[in-house]
């Protein structure tokens, strides 16, 4: 189950981490946005199913 605050990754290859700001489960859909800060961080919008939780 992903929940608001979990570091997630996209598919199993992921490289990059983010944070997920919030989830919808009706529409099965999380805003994430990228754990570091850096220009051009913006959230956006995935399907639950897309995301996978990061290992710290």
């Amino acid at each position: 189950m992903i929940s608001v605050g979990d570091k997630v990754r996209i598919g199993e290859g992921g490289v990059s981490v983010f944070v997920v700001r919030s989830v919808d489960p009706d529409e099965g859909r999380a805003v994430i946005e990228a754990a570091e800060e850096r220009p051009g961080r913006y959230p956006f919008s995935m399907p639950l199913g897309a995301l996978v939780k990061a290992e710290d």
